[in-house]
């Protein structure tokens, strides 16, 4: 009975959000307690004042000790944070807070040093003393307390922007943009780079092709070897893009009839709306038996291109 007891307290003090055991309870007024860093991670670093339960806005929330309903707790009596509209049941509560969002050197040498006002304080300390550097695109792309954040020598900064860290499998490194040879967060904020500072192949998108160019020449080639390109007129004027390329060949000739035929003569326009059609015919013979072609008609059993206008 005792045990059940106590596997049920355990599971009462487990914060929902990171599954860790809570020493200090977030109880905004919709009653759904999270642990006090998760609710600091939420209100201080990401700006959310939402409950992570239910989504409710929690314009007020209170650090305290033990679970309990918002209504019972009397915030006159607690310690205030006025900013972040926090309110903490006293002042080792208040310090708990405080030290999630130090700036502080955790070299052993500097264990006495007292924490900096800014990150950018930090990194300057950081590589003056000990050589250290943080990752930019981590420091601006990572919503985490500065004491989670790593700092690494030249050599593993650049193995850490490469391919990862060794004490976290799940990150591969920042990826690579090898048109601009710039490196970014993650790989969707490489995709949004390439699709708005690069080119793609609408044609080969729709198939799902990951193919991108880094000059709209680049793409223009692409164009003219895969697929079907319009070099006259206006169409082979360099600042003229995206509107004379065609996934086909019936596209490519209505295209030309209707927008490149004032200056064709009759024949040439009639050329424009022609398509090449190769097709194979059979017939049968009253007793259903299936013939080959009439090789005088046909020529050994092929059928003849034939030529039809578009009209």
């Amino acid at each position: 009975m005792s045990v059940a007891v106590e596997r049920s307290e355990s599971v009462d003090n487990v914060c929902p959000v990171c599954h860790d055991l809570i020493e200090i309870f977030a109880i905004g007024p919709c009653d759904h307690p999270v642990c006090s860093r998760c609710s600091t991670r939420m209100r201080v670093l990401c700006e959310q004042l939402d409950c992570p339960i239910c989504r409710s806005q929690m314009p007020q929330v209170a650090f305290v000790y033990k679970k309990t309903q918002f209504k019972d707790i009397s915030l006159r009596d607690c310690i205030p944070n006025r900013k972040y509209k926090i309110f903490f049941e006293d002042k080792d509560v208040e310090d708990s807070f405080l030290e999630l969002l130090e700036f502080r050197c955790k070299m052993p040498s500097c264990q006495n040093r007292g924490p900096d006002r800014t990150f950018a304080q930090l990194q300057t300390h950081m590589r003056r003393e000990h050589e250290l550097f943080a990752c930019d695109l981590c420091v601006s792309n990572l919503m985490i307390f500065p004491f989670e954040r790593k700092f690494y020598n030249r050599k593993h900064l650049a193995i850490h922007r490469r391919v990862g860290d060794e004490d976290d499998k799940s990150y591969k490194g920042h990826p690579l943009c090898e048109f601009c040879d710039t490196r970014y967060n993650d790989k969707d904020d490489l995709l949004r780079h390439l699709r708005k500072d690069h080119f793609f192949c609408h044609f080969c998108d729709q198939q799902g092709s990951n193919a991108y160019y880094d000059q709209y020449p680049d793409l223009m080639k692409h164009f003219s070897e895969t697929h079907f390109l319009c070099t006259d007129g206006e169409c082979g004027n360099p600042s003229t893009r995206f509107t004379h390329a065609f996934a086909s060949e019936i596209d490519l000739k209505a295209h030309r009839a209707s927008a490149h035929n004032k200056n064709l003569s009759k024949a040439q326009s009639r050329e424009a709306r022609t398509i090449e059609v190769d097709f194979q015919m059979s017939r049968r013979r009253p007793g259903g038996n299936r013939d080959d072609f009439d090789e005088r008609q046909t020529g050994g059993g092929r059928g003849r291109g034939d030529r039809y206008n578009r009209r």
